[in-house]
């Protein structure tokens, strides 16, 4: 710093640091993010889905996405949380549907086969820690993250 530059003019301390999430009002994928609550409400909805998804060995992971979608559907500004717990909602219920047509394949069998609704049990589980993590991920960036293997969709 020279001689001639006042210092309340040049305060290398006072920069701002980068702001690396959405501001409240811009839009993610066409849904808006109203506000930071929304935004958290949103990774919320995930995490609590991988959660379960431990907990219950994936049984009562649909729960989670379809209580935070009756919660937010109709409270107005918290669109992006509506749409990421009706995703997550899918997503578990079509992953659920396995399960339970795997378990259904060893009554059939008469228990012949019954080491398949455990592996299919665990794939599941896996598969929805993984996809849900990175769902909360892009969530806290303000992203609508798409599920694959969602191939039903019951809340639309």
């Amino acid at each position: 710093m020279s001689q001639n530059q006042n210092p309340e003019q040049y305060n290398q301390y006072s920069q701002q640091a980068p702001s690396y999430s959405q501001a409240p009002g811009q839009q993610s994928n066409g849904f808006v993010i109203s506000s930071k609550d929304d935004q958290n409400m949103a990774m919320l909805a995930h995490l609590a889905s991988a959660i379960l998804s431990l907990l219950s060995f994936a049984n009562a992971s649909i729960l989670a996405p379809l209580v935070m979608w009756f919660i937010y559907k109709d409270k107005p500004g918290y669109g992006f949380t509506k749409e990421a717990a009706r995703r997550a909602f899918n997503f578990n219920f079509s992953l659920w549907v396995v399960t339970m047509a795997s378990w259904l394949l060893m009554v059939v069998s008469f228990g012949l086969l019954f080491f398949v609704p455990l592996v299919v049990a665990t794939v599941a589980t896996i598969l929805m820690v993984i996809f849900h993590s990175l769902a909360a991920m892009a969530a806290n960036r303000g992203e609508q993250y798409t599920y694959p293997m969602t191939f039903i969709e019951i809340i639309k």
